[in-house]
Protein backbone atom coordinates (compact mmCIF):
# COMPACT_ATOMS: atom_id res chain seq x y z
CA UNK A 1 0.00 0.00 0.00
CA UNK A 2 1.65 3.46 -0.68
CA UNK A 3 1.85 6.06 1.84
CA UNK A 4 1.15 9.35 1.71
CA UNK A 5 3.37 12.31 3.36
CA UNK A 6 1.68 14.55 5.58
CA UNK A 7 1.75 18.02 4.18
CA UNK A 8 -0.31 20.22 6.09
CA UNK A 9 -3.80 17.83 5.53
CA UNK A 10 -4.90 16.33 8.87
CA UNK A 11 -6.42 13.48 6.44
CA UNK A 12 -3.35 12.94 4.82
CA UNK A 13 -1.31 12.48 7.57
CA UNK A 14 -3.86 9.76 9.39
CA UNK A 15 -3.14 7.80 6.36
CA UNK A 16 0.66 8.38 6.33
CA UNK A 17 1.58 4.47 7.28
CA UNK A 18 2.55 1.55 5.43
CA UNK A 19 -0.47 -0.57 7.30
CA UNK A 20 -3.90 -0.34 6.11
CA UNK A 21 -5.81 2.00 8.29
CA UNK A 22 -9.38 0.39 8.11
CA UNK A 23 -10.81 -2.30 5.56
CA UNK A 24 -13.75 0.20 4.67
CA UNK A 25 -14.34 0.61 0.89
CA UNK A 26 -14.33 4.23 1.33
CA UNK A 27 -10.32 4.16 2.32
CA UNK A 28 -9.99 2.30 -0.68
CA UNK A 29 -11.71 4.18 -2.49
CA UNK A 30 -10.20 7.42 -0.80
CA UNK A 31 -6.14 5.95 -0.59
CA UNK A 32 -6.97 5.86 -4.90
CA UNK A 33 -7.94 9.15 -5.48
CA UNK A 34 -4.59 10.62 -3.82
CA UNK A 35 -2.58 8.00 -5.43
CA UNK A 36 -4.26 10.02 -8.55
CA UNK A 37 -2.98 13.18 -7.61
CA UNK A 38 -6.06 14.31 -6.10
CA UNK A 39 -6.77 15.48 -9.14
CA UNK A 40 -10.54 17.32 -7.52
CA UNK A 41 -8.42 18.83 -4.78
CA UNK A 42 -8.01 17.90 -1.37
CA UNK A 43 -10.79 15.48 -0.19
CA UNK A 44 -14.36 16.50 0.87
CA UNK A 45 -14.74 14.42 4.38
CA UNK A 46 -19.16 14.61 4.68
CA UNK A 47 -19.46 11.20 5.08
CA UNK A 48 -18.79 10.21 8.91
CA UNK A 49 -20.23 13.02 11.29
CA UNK A 50 -16.45 14.62 11.58
CA UNK A 51 -14.99 18.08 11.22
CA UNK A 52 -11.54 18.53 13.36
CA UNK A 53 -12.65 22.34 14.18
CA UNK A 54 -15.95 23.70 15.67
CA UNK A 55 -14.52 22.46 19.12
CA UNK A 56 -15.42 25.34 21.63
CA UNK A 57 -12.45 27.63 22.84
CA UNK A 58 -13.14 27.57 26.42
CA UNK A 59 -12.80 23.31 26.42
CA UNK A 60 -10.08 22.94 24.43
CA UNK A 61 -8.29 25.96 26.71
CA UNK A 62 -9.17 23.65 29.80
CA UNK A 63 -6.80 21.09 28.17
CA UNK A 64 -3.99 23.74 28.68
CA UNK A 65 -4.71 23.53 32.67
CA UNK A 66 -5.31 19.84 33.46
CA UNK A 67 -3.87 19.00 36.77
CA UNK A 68 -1.23 16.07 37.04
CA UNK A 69 -3.38 14.01 38.86
CA UNK A 70 -5.48 13.39 35.73
CA UNK A 71 -2.43 11.19 33.68
CA UNK A 72 -2.75 8.31 35.06
CA UNK A 73 -5.61 5.78 36.06
CA UNK A 74 -8.22 6.26 38.17
CA UNK A 75 -10.16 4.62 40.50
CA UNK A 76 -13.81 5.22 39.82
CA UNK A 77 -15.09 3.00 36.87
CA UNK A 78 -18.12 5.71 36.54
CA UNK A 79 -15.89 8.60 35.48
CA UNK A 80 -13.69 11.24 37.25
CA UNK A 81 -16.26 12.47 39.85
CA UNK A 82 -15.77 16.18 39.15
CA UNK A 83 -17.27 15.78 35.67
CA UNK A 84 -19.41 12.74 36.56
CA UNK A 85 -21.73 14.98 38.99
CA UNK A 86 -21.67 18.29 36.88
CA UNK A 87 -22.37 15.95 33.79
CA UNK A 88 -25.47 14.45 36.02
CA UNK A 89 -26.85 17.77 36.82
CA UNK A 90 -26.28 18.88 32.91
CA UNK A 91 -28.10 15.98 31.80
CA UNK A 92 -30.76 15.80 34.21
CA UNK A 93 -31.73 19.82 33.45
CA UNK A 94 -31.62 19.24 29.58
CA UNK A 95 -33.49 16.40 29.45
CA UNK A 96 -35.73 16.95 32.04
CA UNK A 97 -35.23 14.13 33.89
CA UNK A 98 -36.89 13.89 37.87
CA UNK A 99 -34.39 14.26 40.41
CA UNK A 100 -35.22 10.57 41.91
CA UNK A 101 -33.24 7.00 43.02
CA UNK A 102 -34.88 6.02 40.32
CA UNK A 103 -31.83 6.31 37.78
CA UNK A 104 -27.95 7.15 37.93
CA UNK A 105 -25.40 8.25 35.37
CA UNK A 106 -21.81 6.94 34.71
CA UNK A 107 -19.48 8.85 32.32
CA UNK A 108 -18.46 6.93 29.16
CA UNK A 109 -14.95 7.69 28.05
CA UNK A 110 -14.66 5.30 25.56
CA UNK A 111 -17.67 6.24 23.03
CA UNK A 112 -21.33 5.31 23.36
CA UNK A 113 -21.08 2.36 21.06
CA UNK A 114 -19.06 0.22 23.95
CA UNK A 115 -21.87 0.75 26.49
CA UNK A 116 -24.59 -0.11 24.14
CA UNK A 117 -22.68 -3.02 23.06
CA UNK A 118 -21.80 -4.09 27.30
CA UNK A 119 -25.45 -3.52 27.64
CA UNK A 120 -26.91 -5.98 25.25
CA UNK A 121 -24.04 -8.69 26.03
CA UNK A 122 -25.62 -8.32 29.76
CA UNK A 123 -28.99 -8.69 28.13
CA UNK A 124 -27.90 -11.75 26.07
CA UNK A 125 -26.36 -12.84 29.41
CA UNK A 126 -29.51 -12.76 31.66
CA UNK A 127 -31.53 -14.28 29.06
CA UNK A 128 -29.97 -17.28 28.70
CA UNK A 129 -29.92 -17.76 32.47
CA UNK A 130 -33.30 -18.28 31.34
CA UNK A 131 -33.18 -20.62 28.94
CA UNK A 132 -33.68 -18.08 26.14
CA UNK A 133 -31.43 -17.43 22.85
CA UNK A 134 -30.67 -13.35 22.48
CA UNK A 135 -33.84 -12.84 20.45
CA UNK A 136 -34.67 -9.83 18.17
CA UNK A 137 -33.39 -5.85 18.42
CA UNK A 138 -36.65 -3.51 17.31
CA UNK A 139 -34.89 0.07 15.50
CA UNK A 140 -36.46 2.18 13.30
CA UNK A 141 -35.24 1.48 9.32
CA UNK A 142 -33.01 3.09 8.63
CA UNK A 143 -30.88 2.85 11.20
CA UNK A 144 -27.50 3.82 12.85
CA UNK A 145 -25.49 0.55 12.97
CA UNK A 146 -27.08 -1.44 16.16
CA UNK A 147 -26.94 -4.66 14.02
CA UNK A 148 -22.82 -3.99 14.37
CA UNK A 149 -22.33 -5.10 17.78
CA UNK A 150 -25.87 -6.97 18.64
CA UNK A 151 -25.81 -9.20 15.65
CA UNK A 152 -22.19 -10.59 16.24
CA UNK A 153 -24.04 -10.97 20.26
CA UNK A 154 -26.03 -13.73 18.58
CA UNK A 155 -29.17 -11.30 18.56
CA UNK A 156 -31.39 -11.06 15.35
CA UNK A 157 -32.58 -7.42 14.20
CA UNK A 158 -35.79 -6.14 13.26
CA UNK A 159 -36.91 -3.16 11.73
CA UNK A 160 -40.29 -0.45 11.21
CA UNK A 161 -39.97 0.40 8.17
CA UNK A 162 -40.23 4.73 7.65
CA UNK A 163 -40.15 6.17 4.37
CA UNK A 164 -40.28 10.27 5.29
CA UNK A 165 -39.58 10.88 1.74
CA UNK A 166 -43.57 9.36 1.54
CA UNK A 167 -44.60 12.75 3.82
CA UNK A 168 -45.83 10.40 6.75
CA UNK A 169 -44.37 10.52 9.91
CA UNK A 170 -43.77 7.15 11.88
CA UNK A 171 -47.02 6.75 13.95
CA UNK A 172 -47.48 4.62 17.09
CA UNK A 173 -49.10 2.08 15.37
CA UNK A 174 -46.27 1.38 12.63
CA UNK A 175 -44.67 0.50 16.03
CA UNK A 176 -46.95 -2.12 17.56
CA UNK A 177 -47.57 -3.22 13.73
CA UNK A 178 -43.85 -4.16 13.62
CA UNK A 179 -43.38 -5.76 17.26
CA UNK A 180 -46.46 -7.82 16.44
CA UNK A 181 -44.89 -9.34 13.38
CA UNK A 182 -42.40 -11.55 15.99
CA UNK A 183 -42.94 -14.45 17.42
CA UNK A 184 -43.89 -14.89 20.77
CA UNK A 185 -40.86 -14.22 22.80
CA UNK A 186 -38.93 -13.37 20.45
CA UNK A 187 -38.81 -9.36 20.97
CA UNK A 188 -35.44 -8.72 23.16
CA UNK A 189 -34.71 -5.13 22.96
CA UNK A 190 -36.31 -1.97 21.92
CA UNK A 191 -34.10 0.68 20.55
CA UNK A 192 -35.67 4.35 20.79
CA UNK A 193 -33.44 6.79 18.49
CA UNK A 194 -35.57 9.81 19.26
CA UNK A 195 -33.74 12.60 17.36
CA UNK A 196 -33.03 9.87 14.12
CA UNK A 197 -30.38 8.89 12.62
CA UNK A 198 -29.80 9.24 9.62
CA UNK A 199 -33.28 10.72 8.87
CA UNK A 200 -33.02 14.01 11.32
CA UNK A 201 -36.69 13.55 12.87
CA UNK A 202 -37.57 14.01 16.10
CA UNK A 203 -40.00 11.49 16.92
CA UNK A 204 -43.36 12.40 18.67
CA UNK A 205 -43.48 11.76 22.13
CA UNK A 206 -46.68 9.48 21.49
CA UNK A 207 -44.17 7.18 19.40
CA UNK A 208 -41.64 7.07 21.79
CA UNK A 209 -44.20 5.96 24.51
CA UNK A 210 -45.56 3.63 22.09
CA UNK A 211 -42.15 2.29 21.84
CA UNK A 212 -41.81 2.11 26.07
CA UNK A 213 -44.49 0.32 26.27
CA UNK A 214 -44.02 -2.13 23.77
CA UNK A 215 -40.55 -2.97 25.78
CA UNK A 216 -42.67 -2.68 29.35
CA UNK A 217 -45.61 -5.28 27.71
CA UNK A 218 -43.47 -8.11 26.02
CA UNK A 219 -40.81 -7.86 28.60
CA UNK A 220 -38.07 -5.78 26.22
CA UNK A 221 -34.64 -4.68 26.89
CA UNK A 222 -34.98 -0.60 26.25
CA UNK A 223 -31.89 1.32 24.56
CA UNK A 224 -32.62 5.15 24.52
CA UNK A 225 -29.57 6.28 22.04
CA UNK A 226 -29.77 10.56 22.47
CA UNK A 227 -26.48 10.70 20.46
CA UNK A 228 -28.22 14.16 18.39
CA UNK A 229 -30.41 15.19 21.64
CA UNK A 230 -28.31 18.32 22.24
CA UNK A 231 -28.49 19.30 18.47
CA UNK A 232 -32.33 19.59 18.48
CA UNK A 233 -32.84 23.23 17.71
CA UNK A 234 -35.11 24.79 20.11
CA UNK A 235 -38.01 26.03 17.74
CA UNK A 236 -38.44 22.02 17.34
CA UNK A 237 -39.51 21.18 20.85
CA UNK A 238 -37.15 17.98 21.64
CA UNK A 239 -38.43 14.78 22.42
CA UNK A 240 -36.88 13.44 25.83
CA UNK A 241 -36.93 9.63 25.46
CA UNK A 242 -35.60 9.22 28.94
CA UNK A 243 -37.76 11.38 30.12
CA UNK A 244 -41.31 9.16 28.99
CA UNK A 245 -39.40 5.91 29.77
CA UNK A 246 -39.11 7.44 33.33
CA UNK A 247 -42.93 8.95 33.44
CA UNK A 248 -43.86 5.49 32.67
CA UNK A 249 -42.19 3.57 35.31
CA UNK A 250 -43.80 6.63 37.88
CA UNK A 251 -40.79 6.07 40.39
CA UNK A 252 -41.05 1.70 40.42
CA UNK A 253 -38.08 -0.28 39.59
CA UNK A 254 -37.64 -1.24 36.30
CA UNK A 255 -39.26 -4.62 35.12
CA UNK A 256 -36.64 -4.82 32.35
CA UNK A 257 -33.42 -3.41 32.02
CA UNK A 258 -33.14 -0.01 30.17
CA UNK A 259 -29.91 1.68 29.22
CA UNK A 260 -29.38 5.90 28.08
CA UNK A 261 -26.41 6.90 26.08
CA UNK A 262 -25.96 10.34 25.09
CA UNK A 263 -22.45 11.61 23.01
CA UNK A 264 -20.95 14.89 24.02
CA UNK A 265 -18.40 14.91 21.28
CA UNK A 266 -21.60 15.29 18.30
CA UNK A 267 -22.40 18.25 20.50
CA UNK A 268 -19.11 19.97 21.21
CA UNK A 269 -17.22 18.96 18.23
CA UNK A 270 -14.76 15.84 20.00
CA UNK A 271 -15.56 12.99 18.69
CA UNK A 272 -12.09 12.06 19.50
CA UNK A 273 -12.66 12.72 23.06
CA UNK A 274 -15.14 9.80 22.89
CA UNK A 275 -17.07 11.27 25.87
CA UNK A 276 -20.51 10.53 27.12
CA UNK A 277 -23.29 10.19 29.74
CA UNK A 278 -24.66 6.90 30.37
CA UNK A 279 -27.76 6.61 32.45
CA UNK A 280 -29.89 3.33 33.64
CA UNK A 281 -31.33 2.22 37.03
CA UNK A 282 -28.27 1.78 39.77
CA UNK A 283 -27.92 -1.77 40.20
CA UNK A 284 -27.68 -2.32 36.33
CA UNK A 285 -25.52 0.58 35.94
CA UNK A 286 -23.38 -0.70 38.21
CA UNK A 287 -22.89 -3.73 37.07
CA UNK A 288 -22.03 -2.36 33.69
CA UNK A 289 -19.17 -0.41 35.02
CA UNK A 290 -17.86 -2.18 37.77
CA UNK A 291 -18.08 -5.65 36.20
CA UNK A 292 -18.61 -5.49 32.93
CA UNK A 293 -16.98 -2.58 31.98
CA UNK A 294 -13.25 -3.67 33.16
CA UNK A 295 -13.22 -6.48 31.18
CA UNK A 296 -12.25 -4.66 28.35
CA UNK A 297 -11.03 -1.12 29.81
CA UNK A 298 -9.94 0.78 32.53
CA UNK A 299 -10.83 4.30 33.20
CA UNK A 300 -8.37 6.31 31.47
CA UNK A 301 -8.42 9.81 29.13
CA UNK A 302 -9.17 11.34 33.08
CA UNK A 303 -7.53 14.82 31.59
CA UNK A 304 -10.44 14.69 28.58
CA UNK A 305 -13.18 14.25 31.81
CA UNK A 306 -11.21 17.07 33.31
CA UNK A 307 -11.67 19.53 30.51
CA UNK A 308 -15.29 18.40 29.86
CA UNK A 309 -16.17 19.56 33.35
CA UNK A 310 -14.53 23.02 33.13
CA UNK A 311 -16.50 23.13 30.13
CA UNK A 312 -19.89 21.99 31.04
CA UNK A 313 -19.82 23.92 34.61
CA UNK A 314 -20.36 27.17 32.59
CA UNK A 315 -23.83 27.21 31.29
CA UNK A 316 -24.31 30.16 29.45
CA UNK A 317 -21.08 29.79 27.34
CA UNK A 318 -22.53 26.28 26.68
CA UNK A 319 -25.76 27.75 25.86
CA UNK A 320 -24.56 30.45 23.57
CA UNK A 321 -22.52 27.90 21.69
CA UNK A 322 -25.13 25.12 20.76
CA UNK A 323 -27.38 28.24 19.70
CA UNK A 324 -24.99 29.60 17.25
CA UNK A 325 -23.86 26.20 16.18
CA UNK A 326 -27.78 25.19 16.03
CA UNK A 327 -28.30 28.20 14.25
CA UNK A 328 -25.39 27.74 11.90
CA UNK A 329 -26.26 24.41 11.18
CA UNK A 330 -29.91 25.11 9.77
CA UNK A 331 -28.18 27.75 7.71
CA UNK A 332 -26.22 25.26 5.93
CA UNK A 333 -28.90 22.94 5.71
CA UNK A 334 -31.20 25.85 3.82
CA UNK A 335 -28.14 26.27 1.35
CA UNK A 336 -27.79 22.32 0.47
CA UNK A 337 -31.49 22.20 0.10
CA UNK A 338 -31.39 25.46 -2.02
CA UNK A 339 -29.08 23.86 -4.43
CA UNK A 340 -31.25 20.87 -5.61
CA UNK A 341 -33.62 21.45 -8.14
CA UNK A 342 -37.28 21.56 -7.08
CA UNK A 343 -37.78 18.26 -7.79
CA UNK A 344 -35.46 16.54 -6.36
CA UNK A 345 -35.43 19.02 -3.35
CA UNK A 346 -39.35 17.78 -2.59
CA UNK A 347 -38.07 14.26 -1.95
CA UNK A 348 -34.94 15.23 0.05
CA UNK A 349 -35.04 13.98 3.50
CA UNK A 350 -33.58 17.09 6.07
CA UNK A 351 -35.10 16.80 9.60
CA UNK A 352 -34.20 19.20 12.23
CA UNK A 353 -32.71 17.12 14.80
CA UNK A 354 -29.62 15.97 12.63
CA UNK A 355 -26.82 17.18 10.86
CA UNK A 356 -27.85 15.77 7.89
CA UNK A 357 -28.81 16.16 4.34
CA UNK A 358 -30.26 12.83 2.58
CA UNK A 359 -31.02 13.65 -1.40
CA UNK A 360 -31.18 10.52 -3.90
CA UNK A 361 -28.98 9.67 -5.93
CA UNK A 362 -29.38 9.63 -10.16
CA UNK A 363 -31.48 6.67 -10.80
CA UNK A 364 -29.30 5.00 -13.25
CA UNK A 365 -26.88 4.56 -10.57
CA UNK A 366 -26.82 2.71 -7.20
CA UNK A 367 -25.85 4.15 -4.20
CA UNK A 368 -22.46 2.16 -4.14
CA UNK A 369 -21.51 3.12 -7.32
CA UNK A 370 -22.48 6.54 -6.70
CA UNK A 371 -20.55 6.65 -3.53
CA UNK A 372 -17.70 5.81 -5.27
CA UNK A 373 -17.87 7.76 -8.45
CA UNK A 374 -18.25 10.89 -5.73
CA UNK A 375 -14.55 10.26 -4.15
CA UNK A 376 -13.19 9.15 -7.67
CA UNK A 377 -13.85 11.99 -9.77
CA UNK A 378 -14.46 14.45 -7.02
CA UNK A 379 -13.28 13.88 -3.94
CA UNK A 380 -15.86 14.32 -2.12
CA UNK A 381 -16.60 11.21 0.45
CA UNK A 382 -20.38 10.82 1.39
CA UNK A 383 -22.21 7.95 2.61
CA UNK A 384 -25.27 5.82 2.35
CA UNK A 385 -28.35 6.90 3.95
CA UNK A 386 -27.87 3.29 5.80
CA UNK A 387 -24.00 4.24 7.04
CA UNK A 388 -21.57 1.00 8.35
CA UNK A 389 -18.62 2.38 10.26
CA UNK A 390 -17.34 -1.06 10.04
CA UNK A 391 -16.55 -3.60 7.00
CA UNK A 392 -19.56 -6.09 6.62
CA UNK A 393 -21.07 -8.06 3.69
CA UNK A 394 -23.83 -5.72 2.78
CA UNK A 395 -25.00 -7.76 -0.24
CA UNK A 396 -28.61 -8.39 1.30
CA UNK A 397 -28.63 -4.67 2.22
CA UNK A 398 -31.70 -3.09 0.64
CA UNK A 399 -30.26 0.34 -1.93
CA UNK A 400 -32.22 2.88 -0.23
CA UNK A 401 -31.40 5.17 -3.23
CA UNK A 402 -30.76 7.42 -0.83
CA UNK A 403 -26.55 9.85 -0.03
CA UNK A 404 -26.11 11.01 3.19
CA UNK A 405 -24.23 14.08 3.11
CA UNK A 406 -23.08 15.69 6.29
CA UNK A 407 -23.64 19.42 7.26
CA UNK A 408 -20.40 19.87 10.22
CA UNK A 409 -18.07 21.59 8.10
CA UNK A 410 -18.22 25.09 7.22
CA UNK A 411 -20.99 25.89 4.47
CA UNK A 412 -18.03 27.11 1.84
CA UNK A 413 -16.92 23.80 2.13
CA UNK A 414 -20.01 22.21 1.56
CA UNK A 415 -20.75 24.31 -1.28
CA UNK A 416 -17.29 23.45 -2.83
CA UNK A 417 -17.98 19.97 -2.81
CA UNK A 418 -21.45 20.70 -4.22
CA UNK A 419 -19.53 22.56 -7.08
CA UNK A 420 -17.50 19.37 -7.73
CA UNK A 421 -20.39 16.42 -7.81
CA UNK A 422 -22.07 18.69 -10.54
CA UNK A 423 -19.77 19.32 -12.62
CA UNK A 424 -19.00 15.68 -12.74
CA UNK A 425 -22.59 15.54 -13.54
CA UNK A 426 -23.43 13.87 -10.10
CA UNK A 427 -25.32 16.18 -8.41
CA UNK A 428 -28.97 15.14 -8.53
CA UNK A 429 -30.82 17.00 -11.83
CA UNK A 430 -34.59 17.54 -12.42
Amino acid sequence: MSSYPANGSPLRAMLADAVPPNHLPDVEWLQEYLAAGAPAGEPIMLSLGETWDHTPGPLLDALGRVPASTHGYQISMYGLPLLRNVLKEYVADTQRLPQSSSWELAVSWTGTRSAMRDFAAHVASERARAGQGPGTVLAVAPAWDYAGFTEPLGFDTAYVPFDPAAGASLSPQDIRRAAAALGPGDLSMVVVNAQHNPTGANWHPDVVAAMVEVALEQGAAILVDDAYYGLCPPEEPVTSATEILLQHLDGHPAPVPWLGVRSLGKQFHCNGWALGAVTAAPALLDTLVNDLRPRHTFNYAVHLQWAMAQWLAQPAAVADYLARERAATADKRAAVLDRLPQEVRRTAIAGPAAPYVLFPVPRHLKVGDYLRSAVLDCGVLLSDAWPLARTADTGDSPDTGYARLYLGPDQAVLMEAVDRLEAAGLWPGP
